[in-house]
């Protein structure tokens, strides 16, 4: 067993780490301000060769590991959540189409956006307003027309949306099949494809989300993706790969929260003293630091499972779910120990505390993430032999 990170890898972070601390941790509070897209820092990210890292060289992409892209997230993520969702979003936005969707395919509809000199946007386009966590009531339907599909209907919480020129979008090709019925499509930017409202949020405002309307929207029928009826279990395989980019962006927040709490411990004075040199104090720092070290390393797991083509459902639900977890707490243990100079905007505490929380909410929210992994769990008992021998004389017992 080795823990350690590839030659390659190592270079990748340590790229990704230097381009965080010149880029993006200066600039976060800045941008987020305009409350817009982040284009000329993007912009610098795909420059650097740290955006579509998962493309299979086939399509024009460095063909690059999960764990790949989990060390450029957690990097990213420690200067600013929302920065790093919107330089990583590809991943998820083109993750069905290296699922499910052929080399020539990816070659038409992928490679011109990942090749040219400017950084371009795909877009996840799942979730509705009545189909949030309950993908099986997706309402937005495509109905095959010759040799085109025709869809019409509305996504919202679409990340990059504003921006993209192609979308992933989950329509029901069936819909009395429910889940069963839905399909994917890749959908380029044109007649008939609308922005709607862009959601103004509480964190995270460096990553923009917003509505997309498809209205008649005709499309070749090589826009989809695999089989009709396909849709559902691409969607499920495509969360169990980018949850674990999720779960590293938490932890880079987590670590994030852990340096800045310490610092501030170091050079605050009470007492006559560093504050850190109180039990209180220094518990805590070594309670979130802990919890940051078994976040990376569950996340890592997941990933590293899902690039070796292993089940990964329950471990990335795990990473997604604890990660984001101690990146909030995290976040409320750095406010607490800056007090109240961790509620004021000056200081870096706050922000983290406003991102974190979206952490638990996207992407799957964490109940839903406990949901999962419970199941798989359950799953895994039913046959299970822990070598206990059950005796019991009592009546009406569980029989174990």
């Amino acid at each position: 067993m080795d823990f350690s990170l590839s030659e390659k890898e190592q270079k990748l972070w340590e790229r990704a780490k230097e381009f965080t601390h010149e880029h993006i941790t200066p600039r976060a509070r800045e941008l987020e301000k305009k409350n817009e897209f982040p284009k000329d820092v993007v912009q610098k990210a795909y420059e650097a060769g740290l955006m579509n890292l998962h493309i299979p060289t086939e399509a024009g992409g460095p063909g690059l590991s999960l764990l790949a892209e989990t060390l450029v997230s957690e990097a990213t993520g420690y200067g600013c959540a929302g920065l790093a969702t919107s330089i990583m979003c590809n991943n998820l936005a083109f993750a069905p189409l290296v699922i499910g969707a052929t080399t020539e395919q990816l070659k038409t509809y992928i490679e011109p956006l990942i090749t040219g000199k400017d950084a371009k946007f795909g877009s996840f386009c799942l979730t509705e307003r009545k189909a949030g966590s309950d993908a099986a009531a997706v309402a937005t339907k495509a109905v095959r027309d010759g040799d085109e599909y025709v869809l019409n209907g509305m996504k919202c919480w679409s990340t990059n949306g504003s921006v993209a020129s192609l979308f992933t979008v989950f329509a029901s090709t069936q819909p009395e099949l429910k889940h069963k019925g839905l399909s994917v499509f890749m959908v380029p930017k044109g007649k008939g494809v609308k922005i709607g409202h862009i959601e103004n949020k509480v964190g995270q405002l460096n990553s923009i989300q917003c509505e997309v309307f498809f209205e008649d929207v005709r499309i070749p029928t090589d826009c989809l993706v695999g089989k009709e009826g396909d849709g559902f279990k691409i969607a499920m395989k495509t969360l169990d790969k980018t949850r674990a980019g999720i779960a590293s962006i938490a932890t880079g927040v987590a670590q994030r929260a852990v340096d800045e709490a310490a610092k501030f411990a170091n050079i605050r004075h009470q007492f006559g003293q560093p504050i850190g040199k109180f039990q209180g104090i220094s518990f805590t720092l070594a309670d979130m630091g802990a919890k940051t070290a078994a976040a990376r390393w569950q996340t890592r797991y997941a990933a590293w499972l899902a690039d070796q083509d292993l089940p990964n459902s329950k471990d990335s639900a795990f990473a997604k779910f604890f990660a984001s977890d101690t990146a909030m707490q995290n976040a409320i243990d750095c406010v607490q120990i800056m007090g109240g100079y961790g509620y004021i905007e000056e200081y870096p505490a706050e922000k983290l505390m406003r991102d974190a929380k979206l952490l638990q909410i996207y992407e799957g929210t964490n109940q839903v993430q406990r949901l999962v992994a419970g199941n798989v769990i359950l799953k895994e008992s039913v046959n299970l032999d822990t070598g206990f021998r059950f005796k019991y004389d009592g009546r009406d017992a569980p029989l174990m």
